[in-house]
């Protein structure tokens, strides 16, 4: 028996009645300000307060709405919120992705920026997005100031930058600039440690000075303090380019070709974990044979590193930076004002006594 297909005709029909029907589930309806407002029985403005932190809600009330939104689902939309508003309540904050520190500092911005009625808009520095770019993103955004952490931006564009929006450096010491500065006392970190060694027994002790690292020069001025305060020779290794994890295997390289030092004091920990690595792989033993230390206390608190190190304070950079930044937001301050936050010595098992012979080795 030979199948009747249709006319053409009405196949047309029946490819139009197969394109009008839905092959595929309608997306819901997201929910709305309204949706939560008949849920509580109270008024779409009312509701609109509450997601604005605005005064003028009980608090049993705000309660409601707080739940009542959770439970359909609603959430407030934050950007047109901002665009609504004369100011947009965020603070842009940018820093580099492959720097340890951000561990404990974002973390801590986050809080003391919700404290003063803030939120945190960040944006990342990497090989495919440029410190300008990420200005630009922030200030885009309507960010009301900005945070810069480690920047590596010429002062003249700096200087641009801070007329035209309040300005906090993070890590980085700056002059000529009407910003606020927030930075550890890397100098006096790197005096204490640098003493503690000497206490130890220590008098060959070198440094490695990463030179492209933001206020690497006042934690070498520490150093160098320290060794002239007790008439030691200083024995600085200069390291170009990268001063984290590859540059401290590249000190390591310089100094196994010399007389190795009974110390080594490196200009950050993610410096001293590469430093560390390579004289492991060489078979020297820490600290029996080199002591080894760092600055930040980040990778430091690692159990298979156990870094005796400097800590600088992420809370205390972090209030100090938001509480600069919104007093430059409300007009309350102008001019350029450094804050060094206290730092303090954390001793591990990588540092001990001095080796007997100098020129020991595995």
């Amino acid at each position: 028996m030979v199948r009747q297909f249709p006319h053409r005709a009405n196949t047309s029909r029946i490819v139009t009645m197969v394109t009008k029907s839905s092959l595929t589930p309608a997306e819901p309806k997201r929910p709305t300000m309204g949706d939560v407002a008949k849920r509580v029985g109270v008024s779409r403005q009312l509701v609109g307060l509450v997601f604005q932190n605005a005064p003028g809600v009980g608090a049993t009330t705000a309660a409601k709405i707080r739940a009542a939104a959770k439970e359909i689902g609603y959430r407030p939309n934050l950007a047109a919120q901002s665009l609504r508003r004369d100011s947009s309540n965020y603070i842009g904050f940018m820093f580099h992705s492959d720097h340890s520190s951000m561990q404990g500092i974002l973390p801590a911005m986050y809080k003391h920026a919700k404290a003063a009625g803030y939120q945190i808009l960040m944006s990342v520095v990497s090989e495919s997005h440029s410190e300008n770019d990420a200005i630009e993103e922030l200030i885009g955004h309507r960010c009301e100031g900005i945070v810069r952490s480690s920047s590596h931006i010429p002062i003249s564009r700096l200087q641009r930058l801070a007329r035209e929006i309040p300005l906090v450096s993070l890590g980085r010491r700056l002059e000529n600039v009407r910003a606020g500065m927030v930075s550890s006392n890397g100098e006096a970190g790197v005096f204490t440690i640098t003493k503690y060694l000497i206490g130890l027994g220590h008098t060959d002790i070198a440094y490695v000075f990463g030179k492209s690292m933001r206020d690497a020069g006042f934690r070498l001025e520490g150093y160098m303090a320290a060794m002239e305060v007790n008439k030691l020779t200083p024995r600085v290794v200069t390291i170009d380019g990268d001063f984290a994890e590859r540059g401290g295997a590249n000190a390591a390289n310089i100094l196994l070709t010399e007389n190795l030092p009974t110390a080594i004091i490196c200009n950050n920990d993610q410096n001293a974990l590469g430093l560390t690595h390579r004289l492991l792989q060489v078979g020297l033993r820490i600290p029996d044979q080199v002591s080894v230390a760092g600055y930040d206390d980040t990778v430091a608190k690692f159990p298979f590193l156990d870094l005796t190190t400097v800590r600088q304070d992420p809370d205390a950079m972090a209030k100090a930076t938001i509480e600069d930044l919104v007093a430059r937001i409300k007009g309350e301050k102008i001019l350029s004002e450094t804050f060094l936050t206290d730092v303090s010595l954390i001793v591990r098992s990588s540092t001990g006594k001095p080796r007997r012979d100098p020129n020991l080795r595995a």
